[in-house]
């Protein structure tokens, strides 16, 4: 599943608009984020990593890496 498909299905589980996260987005990174010039960076995937933690934060969430073969059991 893709950056775009991902965030379309945040957004509308948290009922907000993309543009709305564009807007917070470009608070915490400090940069502007055109709605047009992002869609085209979600189609083409280009879409860097610390922007998607951002924007999963902003959303509410996380991203972790969960290895598959590790027993349910979390070791620390």
């Amino acid at each position: 599943m893709g950056c775009r498909r991902i965030l379309k299905l945040l957004t509308a589980n948290e009922c907000i608009s993309i543009t709305k996260v564009l807007e917070k987005l470009e608070i915490v990174r400090n940069k502007r984020y055109p709605r047009n010039s992002f869609s085209t960076r979600l189609r083409n995937g280009t879409v860097n990593y610390n922007e998607m933690v951002d924007i999963a934060a902003i959303l509410g969430y996380e991203i972790q890496f969960v290895k598959k073969d590790l027993p349910t059991k979390v070791i620390k």
